[in-house]
């Protein structure tokens, strides 16, 4: 069906600016400030602000193995109920996602149960043992990225292998690393793995840093090697362990840290140091997140992100809006060679419609995930996805 979006507040080039948008055949055919045309289905959106379709580089939708904590179908609705159009999902699946043909089962499931656009991450070595790598060769055009995600590498021979094969077949290693709190003076993973890689010149991507130590680390091996890039969570932006209490739904890894480290990593995202927010959309069942601190790690995160963020830092004048469009957008499109959602003449219709002036209370229990454990409970925030457009299609509709 063809669309025609009226009256809208538009992310146009840099700037919030009142246009129309046309969609014909699923691409933007014409953006001006007024379009009037019959036979296309013409939707009011006075009030509202039309965005690039957000993309998260970091979920899990735990499909296969584990459909009682999420699926593909309930994963990809929380997405696009949180604005987004394309996600990373991670591998650590069951069975891993190791092999061709693990990657095919994922894959088939995408195509038939996924809303948005879903890119399966492999992993980096073989059922995520760290013994045996995976075979890059096969893998590395049919996947997004490579990573053990919930699981480090600290076999320095296998870093250096991996390294070399990255270069080798031009993949991105997204390395998931365990910080040390900065009083350790101990060395930590993330240095560990930049001492390997820093003057490779090969694209690098660090997962939910957390401590000031790690982003000091990162920002230093940036200006050798510039394809290093690295990743913050909302959650670990914006609490502390003096924020949090005894409970499963602040039980995450990296754990939630010291208030130094809390504004180590909110410095580096106004300085625009970081490169990504990433959810670390992680979903459990309710009785597995009710054993306070022995409960499994993650939390939820994919439909509160960008209210979060929005509310947080853009309306309290921290960042612009463009610099949270490169974070939630922009940069995961770049970093990790997906189509950039942009708004502009020619384009594939990716696109996230907020209310940004609804003001409303987080309640998990009316989240689409199957998850409902998250930090952001009770909180009060500004913007809610009222429209997901995505490949031309509304996929996602909330009116109140």
């Amino acid at each position: 069906m063809n669309i025609l979006l009226k009256n809208g507040f538009v992310f146009y080039g840099t700037t919030l600016q009142k246009l129309d948008i046309l969609i014909v055949n699923k691409k933007i055919t014409k953006i001006a400030k007024e379009i009037n045309m019959k036979g296309v289905n013409v939707i009011d959106i006075s009030g509202l602000t039309v965005l690039p379709g957000l993309i998260d580089v970091h979920v899990h939708l735990r499909e296969p193995g584990y459909e009682n904590k999420e699926t593909i179908k309930t994963g990809t609705l929380a997405a696009a109920a949180g604005g987004f159009t394309h996600v990373c999902c991670m591998p650590n699946t069951k069975p891993v996602i190791d092999n061709l043909a693990s990657l095919n089962l994922v894959q088939k499931i995408i195509n038939k149960d996924a809303l948005i656009n879903v890119y399966p991450y492999c992993a980096l070595t073989i059922n995520q043992q760290q013994e045996k790598l995976v075979d890059f060769a096969s893998l590395s055009k049919k996947c997004i990225a490579f990573s053990d995600d919930g699981k480090e590498i600290v076999n320095e021979d296998l870093i250096k292998e991996i390294a070399a094969l990255a270069k080798k077949y031009k993949f991105l290693t997204v390395a998931h690393c365990e910080e040390y709190d900065t009083k350790n003076s101990g060395i930590t993973n993330v240095q560990q793995h930049l001492e390997i890689v820093s003057k490779t010149n090969i694209p690098y991507h660090f997962c939910h840093i957390s401590t000031a130590n790690s982003v000091k680390l990162i920002k230093q091996a940036k200006l050798i090697n510039k394809n290093i890039t690295f990743e913050v969570t909302p959650h670990h932006l914006m609490f502390n362990r003096h924020t949090i209490t005894d409970d499963g739904r602040f039980v995450m890894n990296p754990p939630i840290s010291c208030s130094m480290n809390q504004q180590a990593i909110v410095s580096a995202l106004c300085d625009g140091t970081v490169d990504i927010v990433a959810s670390d959309h992680a979903p459990h069942t309710i009785k597995e997140k009710a054993k306070k601190q022995k409960s499994l790690n993650g939390v939820v995160g994919l439909e509160t992100s960008f209210p979060v963020m929005y509310t947080n830092f853009v309306r309290n004048n921290k960042i612009n809006f463009k610099r949270l469009i490169d974070l939630m957008s922009f940069n995961p499109s770049r970093i990790f060679k997906l189509p950039k959602n942009e708004i502009v003449v020619g384009n594939i219709a990716n696109l996230a419609i907020f209310n940004l002036g609804k003001k409303y209370v987080v309640d998990p229990y009316t989240f689409k995930s199957k998850g409902k454990s998250t930090p952001f409970a009770k909180q009060l925030v500004y913007g809610k996805a009222v429209y997901t457009i995505c490949n031309g299609e509304i996929i996602y509709t909330n009116i109140d």
